[in-house]
């Protein structure tokens, strides 16, 4: 007796799902996180860190809201700009979004607008470094937020 045309095609995928190693024919596993997610991730974090530090000292020294609020408001803009840079369906591995950052404020507001002009200078540096990293749509996007950043730490000096 002959095998069926739809035995052979069965056969086939069989061995080629137990060839790669495949253990659930049509279960699809969840993207690993490429580089790219990873370094999402991270500039995202980083951004929510700046806007913790920027609530702490506005709740802390109300007085620097007319220096600093549409920084603030800059870092907020970044960050929903950021977020619409994941690829749908990619994931982290994590299941539940990460915990917003805390942030305390210095004493004083010198010491506040010091804090503040050297963590976006930092960030400023961090996003020099990810342009590299990133693919060339991405790489534009952290350039700019990278220029903003450095330009609020020269708006601070």
């Amino acid at each position: 007796m002959t095998p069926t045309r739809r035995a052979v095609l069965g056969g086939s995928a069989a061995v080629l799902a137990a060839a790669t190693g495949c253990t659930s024919v049509g279960q699809a596993e969840a993207p690993a996180a490429g580089p790219e997610v990873t370094l999402l991730d991270g500039v995202i974090q980083n951004e929510a860190g700046l806007i913790a530090l920027y609530d702490a000292v506005l709740a802390a020294h109300p007085g620097l809201a007319g220096r600093l609020k549409t920084m603030r408001d800059h870092h907020v803009q970044h960050l929903a700009v950021l977020k619409r840079h994941y690829v749908p369906g990619s994931t982290t591995g994590t299941a539940t979004p990460a915990p917003k950052p805390a942030a305390t404020a210095p004493e004083g507001e010198t010491r506040s607008v010091t804090a503040i002009r050297s963590a976006e200078r930092k960030a400023a540096t961090a996003r020099a470094d990810e342009v590299r990293r990133a693919s060339p749509g991405l790489s534009q996007l952290l350039a700019a937020i990278g220029a903003c950043e450095a330009g609020h730490a020269q708006e601070l000096a």
